[in-house]
């Protein structure tokens, strides 16, 4: 019994983490539950979790709805998937230090996006600062989706 809820635990943690970091949202911290990338990017391209995607395009649409965009961030992540998935020269699965670079790369260019498409220095100062809380962030919790779902 104790082993079948621990296995379920296992499964589950993936979507839980992702539901708890959108739902943790804050202005400056966590604006509009951007901080459930990381488990959405770690659990879609580092370490596949099995039917994660279908979840994956759902909170990249909340997300959007929460930051008043129109489908931004479902669609960067799709054209990332596509890149990834589609191709056989990038293998992410095999990356070092838990992808972070991969995402780094992937955070930059929507944070880039952003910060170009609402020019002023309040989205310059937000995207800086939105970028650096999630790369510091990205690491802590890979690591923690990494401990708890490996068997």
């Amino acid at each position: 019994m104790k082993q079948n809820i621990i296995k379920y635990l296992q499964i589950a943690f993936p979507f839980l983490i992702t539901i708890a970091l959108w739902r943790l949202s804050n202005p400056w911290i966590n604006p509009a539950g951007v901080l459930a990338i990381i488990p959405i990017f770690y659990c879609s391209f580092i370490k596949p979790v099995p039917y994660f995607t279908a979840f994956a395009i759902l909170f990249c649409f909340l997300i959007d709805y929460n930051f008043d965009t129109v489908i931004f961030w479902t669609t960067l992540y799709c054209a990332y998937y596509a890149i990834v998935n589609i191709q056989t020269i990038i293998d992410l699965t095999h990356t070092k230090k838990y992808g972070i670079y991969a995402f780094m790369i992937f955070f930059g260019i929507a944070s880039l996006s952003m910060i170009f498409w609402y020019l002023s220095w309040t989205s310059l100062g937000l995207g800086i600062l939105m970028f650096i809380v999630t790369c510091a962030a990205y690491i802590p919790v890979a690591f923690l989706t990494k401990v708890v779902c490996d068997d």
